[in-house]
């Protein structure tokens, strides 16, 4: 149905619309999920269940653990409760991106119950006091105040096995001894996950300088590195206050015309100067999205504004050592504005 006459939650970060429904039969795709959970966590699994899941759908899957960032997943002792994001065609591609391997014992359990999903509920309103401890636990061993650690938030699994630990730090932390006290003090086995300061702007999320919610938060998904050329690029201030976002990064949005800008700049020409029998021509700036170049008589002032094309153009007829008699011609003229009175 479409969200005129229907809402799909497209505003939603983790939404993916499922551009192949109604393209591909249904028969024949690969049995592959992507579950989402809390914040921005998402796995595969494979499915066998009967009839086939669709999107939306809450699954209960078995518990991941990874070892290491590469490392394939395996299965916990616990379980999970999470919401089928992309089935099919769709999770098959979303994992060659990822460029990860999913184990065939990697399955979905069950469809979701009422009573599993009060589970999760009540393991979600357990995650504040959580997180409440882990931090006094931080605090307590120094980890804070010698490393800058700081955890931002927990994700308790629905089998209340698995406590979840997001934090951020500036160097390399060795928390051994707080993952033994989490297990001893909380009873769960601790799983310490480190983000940038995107993604716990992400977790957190909040209003930016354009009065929205925050890009993150809302609809992104991935968080690519934003250059400080982004900024140049476009012309705008390198005051660090006007271009840096609530994480302190350089804001993501810088990313989102930086192509269109570097494709016009490729057709702006480099011109220092322009000659004409009246005089010679001084650049001054140019407007990059209209294609224009401003040009001041020497010793003069006056200004005029070419396109890029004109000047371009009386820029190659001085190299070839020709003299236009005037630069008129090649002005973009302006309507004459009446004074008010």
């Amino acid at each position: 149905m479409a969200c005129s006459t229907k809402c799909q939650g497209c505003s939603n970060a983790l939404f993916v619309g499922d551009w192949l429904e109604g393209v591909l039969p249904s028969q024949g795709a690969p049995p592959l999920v992507e579950v989402r959970f809390k914040g921005h966590r998402r796995d595969f699994f494979w499915s066998k269940l009967t009839p086939p899941l669709t999107t939306g759908e809450w699954v209960v899957v078995p518990e991941i653990i990874r070892r290491t960032s590469d490392a394939p997943p395996q299965t916990g002792k616990g379980y999970d409760v999470g919401q089928v994001s992309l089935t099919g065609y769709l999770a098959e591609g979303r994992l060659k991106g990822a460029r990860r391997e999913v184990p065939t014992d990697i399955r979905v359990l069950r469809r979701a119950t009422p009573e599993d999903r009060e589970r999760w509920l009540q393991a979600r309103k357990t995650e504040p006091n959580l997180l409440k401890h882990v931090r006094q636990l931080v605090k307590a061993l120094g980890l804070a105040a010698n490393h800058d650690m700081k955890v931002t938030d927990v994700e308790l699994t629905a089998s209340g096995t698995t406590l979840i630990c997001y934090f951020t730090a500036k160097e390399r932390v060795d928390f051994r001894e707080l993952i033994r006290r989490i297990g001893d003090e909380l009873k769960v086995r601790p799983e310490m996950r480190q983000i940038a300061e995107r993604e716990e702007t992400a977790q957190l999320g909040g209003i930016g300088p354009c009065g929205r919610e925050l890009c993150c938060s809302t609809w992104m998904t991935q968080f690519p590195p934003v250059p400080s050329e982004a900024a140049r690029y476009q012309g705008l201030s390198l005051n660090s206050t006007k271009i840096t976002g609530l994480c302190g990064k350089l804001k993501c949005c810088l990313n989102y015309e930086l192509d269109t800008y570097k494709e016009i700049t490729q057709r702006i020409p480099k011109i220092k100067t322009l000659r004409t029998a009246e005089g010679e021509w001084r650049y001054l700036r140019t407007e990059l999205l209209l294609e224009r170049l401003w040009f001041e008589k020497v010793d003069e002032g006056k200004q005029v504004c070419l396109s890029a094309s004109a000047a371009r153009e009386l820029a190659q007829k001085n190299d070839a050592g020709e003299i236009p008699p005037s630069i008129e011609p090649y002005c973009i003229k302006f309507p004459d504005v009446p004074t008010r009175i």
